[in-house]
């Protein structure tokens, strides 16, 4: 009996560690969002919003940006410019990990979201936002990242669909090679439906 309950030590452990880890993917859906009601999206036009959280670090997204492009054209959405769209598209790219420098700690900022308004998700941060590259650092050599994609109606100027992947770095594809942007955004835009 006490060496049975020695044994359950480690797996409930295991267990709480699993119950408090991040979610691999998750999702923030304004309630009256319908996807079949919006038919052309765009790349938003803005450049002033980016996204900050302690410990990380944004990089460039534009091959993510592409990616979810891709997807939502294959999922029957139409691109448009910008001011004839229905959904704004926007896609951050973060990631944990140490400078390859060694000077962790350096330039952190407190964890941000928002427009300004109080609004979640997007939105513009302040001057503290460190490089937008990955200049200086090992690439996520260390850590895990974050590709965050918010789709956000043109109209209204509010976001209805968000969508966060956190992974780490050296998870590998069903194929054993290293998740590709593709597969990532794949899996990210899966509640998305597909238009008729």
């Amino acid at each position: 009996m006490r060496q049975s309950m020695l044994w359950s030590v480690p797996i409930l452990l295991a267990l709480l560690a699993a119950g408090c880890a991040k979610p691999r993917f998750s999702y923030d859906e304004d309630p009256t969002f319908h996807a079949g009601s919006y038919r052309t999206v765009a790349v938003d036009p803005r450049k002033d919003r980016i996204l900050i959280r302690e410990g990380m670090r944004p990089l460039n997204p534009e091959l993510h940006l592409k990616a979810v492009l891709t997807e939502l054209t294959l999922r029957n959405y139409r691109t448009t410019p910008a001011a004839d769209a229905d959904l704004w598209v926007t896609v951050y790219v973060l990631i944990g990990g140490q400078p390859a420098s060694g000077a962790g700690g350096q330039g952190r900022s407190s964890h941000r979201e928002g427009s300004g308004e109080g609004r979640r998700g997007g939105g513009r941060g302040g001057t503290g936002s460190g490089g937008a590259s990955a200049a200086g650092w090992e690439g996520g050599a260390k850590g895990h990242f974050s590709v965050i994609v918010q789709l956000q109606d043109r109209k209204s100027d509010l976001p209805v669909w968000q969508g966060e992947a956190n992974l780490d770095h050296k998870e590998k594809g069903t194929d054993g090679n290293p998740l590709s942007i593709e597969a990532v955004v794949h899996q990210l835009l899966q509640p998305l439906p597909v238009l008729p």
